[in-house]
C-alpha cells in the first residue's frame, strides 16, 4: 500500500444488485451464475477501519438469494468455507483492490506512474487522437434523464463485449429502474467514449459519498487495437481532477486486468465474500467450485511438472540428435594444451 488512509470508520450501507459468477478453468470460461445480492453499498476508503466483516443475518437474505460483501480489506485469514446459524459464508475471492486519491493535479499524477507507464499511455491517447482527428470525447451522463440515455446508448453497445457474450453485459446486472433511481440521488453516473458520433466504450460508475466507483464498462470489440478502455479511463481521470469533487477514484477489484496497475497508486489486499440460506443447492454450488479452484490449482502444477520434465530430456536428446554438431566436435584439431 503507498499510501495511508485515515478516513474515519461510518455506517455501512446496503444496496440490492445482481451479482455475476463466472465459472471459470484455466484460460476458458464457461459462463456463469447470477444471484440477485444485497451488497455491500459503503465507499470503500470508509471501511478501511471496520476492525471486522460488517455482521450479517438470515434475516438480511430476505427477499434476496445472497449477501454480498465484495473487496472487504484484509486484516486476518479467513477460510474458503465457514457455516454460520442458518446460512453459508463463501470466501469466494481474494486479491487487490485498487484506488486512485485524487489529490493535487491530473499532470502531477501522471508524473508519480513510471516513465515506461507515462510513455505507453501518451502513445495509446496519440493513436486514439489521429484515429478520431480531434481531441478525444468523453460524454458525461448525470441524473435520472441523462442515466436513461446512458443506459439506451451503453446497453446495445455492452451487448458487443466478452461480458455481454457471457450474459454479464450491462442488461444482464444491472437494471434500468435502478440505475435511474440512484443518478436521481445523485449516486450514479455514465460516461461515453465517442469515434466521432460513435459510442465506442462506456463506464458506469457509483458516487459513494467522495468516492468515484468503477462498475460496469466495456468497448466496442472492434476498436480494440486502439485500446479504447485505456483511454476512457485516463479521459475520465483527467476530468475527475479537474473537477476536484471527489477524493478517491476506486478501480474495485481486478488483478487480472493489467491495465487497472498502470494507474493505480494505491493497492489494497481484499476478499470477497457471499453468504447463501443453509440449503443443498447453494451448498452444491459452493462445494463446485471449491473443487473447480483446487482442480486449477492442480493443473497448473501438473502444467509445470511436465514442462519442466520435457525441457529435461530435450537437452540431452537434441545435443546427440545433431550429427553435424557431432561431426564438427570429432573433426576439431586437438589443442596445443592438450596432452
Amino acid at each position: 500500500m503507498s499510501e495511508k488512509l485515515t478516513t474515519p470508520a461510518i455506517p455501512l450501507e446496503w444496496i440490492e444488485k445482481t451479482h455475476f459468477f463466472p465459472i471459470i478453468f484455466g484460460r476458458f470460461q464457461f459462463g456463469g451464475i447470477r444471484w440477485r445480492t444485497r451488497q455491500l453499498w459503503s465507499a470503500f476508503p470508509a471501511f478501511l477501519n471496520q476492525p471486522h466483516l460488517p455482521s450479517v443475518s438470515i434475516h438480511d437474505l430476505k427477499g434476496v438469494e445472497a449477501v454480498c460483501i465484495a473487496g472487504f480489506p484484509v486484516s486476518k485469514s479467513y477460510p474458503k468455507l465457514q457455516f454460520l446459524p442458518g446460512m453459508i459464508q463463501y470466501m469466494s475471492w481474494s486479491d487487490t483492490r485498487f484506488l486512485i486519491p485524487i489529490s493535487d493535479t491530473f499532470k502531477t499524477y501522471l508524473q508519480s506512474r513510471s516513465r515506461n507507464t507515462r510513455t505507453k499511455l501518451i502513445q495509446k491517447i496519440r493513436r486514439w487522437r489521429d484515429l478520431v482527428r480531434e481531441e478525444p470525447t468523453i460524454k458525461e451522463f448525470r441524473g435520472a434523464l441523462q442515466m436513461g440515455e446512458f443506459y439506451s446508448i451503453a446497453g446495445p453497445l455492452s451487448r458487443k463485449t466478452w461480458q455481454g457474450n457471457l450474459g454479464a453485459g450491462l442488461e444482464a446486472v444491472d437494471r434500468p429502474e435502478e440505475l435511474v433511481r440512484l443518478a436521481a440521488a445523485g449516486q450514479a453516473r455514465g460516461y461515453i467514449l465517442y469515434c466521432g458520433d460513435q459510442p465506442v466504450a462506456f463506464q458506469l460508475c457509483y458516487v459513494q459519498g467522495t468516492t468515484m466507483v468503477t462498475s460496469q464498462t466495456g468497448y466496442d470489440p472492434a476498436y480494440a487495437e486502439y485500446s479504447p478502455g485505456t483511454v476512457q479511463l485516463y479521459l475520465l481521470l483527467e476530468k475527475i481532477f479537474a473537477e476536484g469533487e471527489m477524493e478517491f477514484m476506486d478501480l474495485m477489484e481486478g488483478t487480472p486486468f493489467a491495465y487497472k496497475s498502470s494507474f493505480v497508486t494505491l493497492r489494497v489486499p481484499s476478499m470477497r465474500f457471499l453468504y447463501f440460506r443453509r440449503r443443498p443447492g447453494p451448498f452444491c454450488f459452493v462445494l463446485f467450485f471449491i473443487l473447480l479452484e483446487r482442480m486449477q490449482t492442480f493443473a497448473q502444477l501438473a502444467k509445470k511438472v511436465i514442462l519442466h520434465s520435457l525441457e529435461g530430456v530435450k537437452r540431452p536428446f537434441f545435443a546427440s540428435s545433431n550429427p553435424r554438431r557431432l561431426s564438427a566436435t570429432n573433426d576439431r584439431k586437438p589443442s596445443a594444451h592438450t596432452e
